[in-house]
């Protein structure tokens, strides 16, 4: 977010985000999928090997449930037949079996509006990956802005010619909204429904000056579920385990 720029083309303000640029999410599910390769050799050597590819804004086609759904991270065994991938997968070919899914989301702005969209979305999601494979891996992960002001890009309009700032009531929404989150179901088993692994980050983004990350809660701190190592370990964890 620091480095993105996105110019708004009517009105000539340069933002840090934007809602309808997928530009952020792509950016944060290669992040988790390097951490993902250095913290599992097994997956590291099977991706080097061309064993498994992996891809972003993947468009899919669940062969068992024929539901199609574009995955923001998809990570599964190569095929040249029963789906088509985006020309992102890395390791060439086609993504015919999926193992690991994650799903991104934002919240930068209007934090209540949000919380039951957001939810109902991120609950969706493994309930799309499960149903086309019971023992996928489905991980989510949402990131939430605790900065007191935004600039925001949907809010301009002609006759406002200065920055349209939207007022956060801070910590306070930013708590309400990873505390609403926590109601995620995640499972421990493959028999289960939830996701496998679960992650809230929580940044501060104004959309003007760069993006911190933010540690102190309401973040999840080290060793609660939701927190970002818990989701990578998980992941490790349950690839491994179904499928070494």
């Amino acid at each position: 977010m620091s480095q993105h720029e996105h110019v708004d083309r009517r009105f000539g303000h340069v933002y840090r985000y934007h809602s309808r640029s997928d530009a952020h999410s792509i950016a944060l599910c290669r992040f988790v999928m390097e951490d993902l390769i250095e913290h599992s050799s097994v997956l590291a050597d099977r991706i080097e090997a061309g064993r498994v590819i992996w891809g972003t804004n993947v468009r899919f086609l669940f062969p068992r449930t024929l539901k199609a759904k574009t995955l923001d991270l998809a990570v599964g065994l190569p095929t040249d037949t029963l789906v088509s991938a985006d020309s992102s997968a890395r390791g060439g070919g086609r993504i015919g079996d999926i193992l690991i899914a994650c799903e991104a989301k934002s919240v930068m702005t209007e934090h209540g509006k949000s919380q039951p969209r957001v939810f109902d979305e991120l609950n969706s999601a493994h309930g799309i990956v499960h149903s086309g494979r019971q023992d996928a891996i489905a991980a989510g992960i949402t990131v939430v802005n605790i900065a007191e002001e935004f600039a925001s890009p949907l809010r301009q309009t002609a006759a406002r010619r200065d920055l349209f700032i939207t007022q956060h009531s801070q910590p306070e929404v930013t708590e309400k909204m990873v505390r609403h989150l926590r109601g995620l179901p995640v499972r421990d088993d493959a028999s289960s429904v939830g996701f496998d692994a679960y992650a809230t980050i929580v940044v501060r983004c104004d959309n003007q000056g760069p993006a911190t990350l933010w540690t102190e809660p309401p973040a999840p701190q080290p060793g609660a579920p939701d927190h970002y190592d818990a989701l990578v370990a998980r992941i490790v964890r349950f690839y491994e385990g179904r499928f070494a």
